[in-house]
């Protein structure tokens, strides 16, 4: 949980009190005005070398003459002052949960987001603090029907009280509660990330769709099998044929904007991507539950802008199919017909993305959108590319790129352009259709950038983000994103719309 707090903090009713430390030892300066005999003792502290201020170490400080105030300090390294970043603020809100349940405390105060670091300003550092300790402190551990002390889902609940200016406390908790809507979207879809394929078919994927209507204004359509034919989707129809758990496209409206403009965003959900006829390696398959991540984050983000009541319309298509083996299953070497009209050899169905999302992006022009952005964890050459640190950006319309390059550094969700120069189209040629699946082994994320284009009138602005390399973290390695599915996208998305659709 995380609370704000703007009155004396000589008396502040919590267990200790967290206070930066740049590194070479410098503690932040509000505590100097605050308390001045603290400040000096944490002075003293780090003059010892007890703490040298790097990113993720801490030291508790007991304060023995504390009576209704905090009776520790809890010295924070922030890591180099010149160096902060919205991330770094992040993971630093999740080491304070971390730290606090380590250490028995229920109630964290915190002074960090009392100053400005490195030019952020205190509104936004409350706001990436309190990100960091959502995201550290999510788990998904629903199926695990014994708990123990050592499952870090089986923690205590830690209370993070941010310290803020009296005369600023309103404006920041608006905005904090924005934030909690974006966390809500953003754990929706790591929790459909994070589900595995054997509970979240289409269809069920569809029935989750349907639930959010219960609560916000959304429509929600879904067309099975027979819609799908009637409508000539036979990509959709080509990758799901292989599986009994038949494709679905799941269509969500939110239409709250009025004479605004349309975004349409598409998102592939591939609920488990074995490969097809076209197996992938065993080693490292059942994190192909996470191929529907697109899919997931359009989910998430739908339901977060209802949540806040934004003044915006927008139309999300998301097509949901298992791509499976079996006796029924496509081959490499078949055609199909696109809902567009277009034919497609299909040389490898592991490239099964571009199938649904080809007719899911030729459906999304049907309501005569302003603009289209789709996401897909489309290639692992995006992965090669780039690696965890940035999803792949591409699309004719320069300025729709550079608003979502812009966004998304200010979210924490970077992005990096990829060229679709009109060289790599000629990789799609095939002898006996209008395009193949697979352009070969180079460039293979543009040519999955390419492809897509095919299916978008040039006139309408476009936008195709992989998010092969971001959409999920096995790592551990980073304080802010537990194991698993990470929801990337929903925070993008989100200030988009609020920025350029309101």
């Amino acid at each position: 949980m995380v609370e704000l707090f703007s009155d004396s903090v000589v008396q502040w009713p919590c267990d200790a009190l967290a206070v930066g430390v740049y590194e070479h030892g410098k503690p932040q300066d509000a505590l100097e005005t605050i308390h001045r005999e603290w400040w000096t003792r944490v002075q003293r502290v780090l003059e010892e070398g007890w703490l040298r201020g790097k990113a993720g170490e801490f030291l508790m400080l007991p304060l023995a003459d504390a009576t209704s105030g905090p009776s520790r300090l809890l010295l924070m390294g922030l890591g180099k002052e010149d160096a902060i970043t919205p991330l770094t603020l992040e993971h630093t809100g999740a080491r304070l949960i971390k730290t606090a349940q380590n250490h028995g405390i229920t109630k964290l105060g915190c002074l960090i987001a009392l100053d400005r670091h490195n030019g952020i300003p205190p509104g936004r550092c409350v706001q990436h603090l309190a990100q960091g300790a959502w995201n550290g402190s999510y788990r998904f551990d629903r199926f695990k029907s014994k708990k123990n002390d050592s499952d870090e889902g089986s923690r205590q609940g830690v209370t993070l009280e941010l310290a803020v200016r009296k005369a600023k406390k309103d404006r920041i908790s608006r905005k904090l509660e924005r934030l909690r809507h974006i966390r809500d979207g953003q754990f929706l879809a790591r929790d459909l990330g994070n589900m595995p394929g054997n509970l979240l078919t289409p269809e069920m994927m569809a029935t989750r769709a349907r639930q959010l209507t219960e609560d916000f204004p959304i429509q929600v359509t879904v067309w099975n099998e027979k819609d799908l034919k009637k409508n000539r989707m036979n990509g959709i129809l080509a990758v799901g044929q292989g599986s009994v758990n038949p494709p679905r496209l799941i269509i969500m409206e939110y239409r709250q904007g009025g004479e605004r403009p349309l975004l349409a965003v598409v998102g592939k959900a591939i609920t488990f991507d074995s490969g097809g006829i076209s197996l992938k390696p065993g080693a490292k398959m059942e994190e192909m539950k996470f191929d529907m991540a697109g899919g997931a984050a359009v989910m998430g983000f739908i339901q977060a802008i209802a949540a806040m009541n934004l003044k915006v319309n927008v139309i999300g298509l998301i097509p949901a199919a298992e791509n499976l083996p079996s006796g029924h299953a496509q081959r490499p070497g078949d055609i199909i017909e696109t809902a567009s009209g277009q034919w497609v050899e299909v040389i490898n169905t592991d490239a099964e993305g571009r199938l649904v999302l080809a007719d899911a992006l030729h459906h999304a022009q049907s309501f005569a959108p302003d603009m289209i952005i789709d996401l897909a964890t489309l290639t692992g050459a995006c992965v090669v590319a780039l690696g965890s640190e940035a999803s792949g950006l591409m699309g004719y319309n320069k300025k729709l790129l550079r608003k979502l390059e812009r966004i998304g550094r200010r979210v924490g969700e970077k992005l990096w352009p990829l060229p679709l120069f009109p060289g790599y189209q000629d990789l799609l040629k095939s002898p006996v259709a209008d395009m193949k699946n697979v352009g070969g082994r180079d460039a293979g994320a543009i040519t999955g950038g390419c492809f897509l284009s095919r299916f978008v009138d040039r006139e309408i602005p476009w936008a195709h983000i992989d998010i092969a390399g971001t959409a999920w973290d096995m790592s551990g390695k980073k304080p802010s994103q537990p194991k698993g599915a990470t929801g990337v996208g929903v925070r993008l998305l989100c200030r988009f719309a609020e920025k350029e659709l309101c």
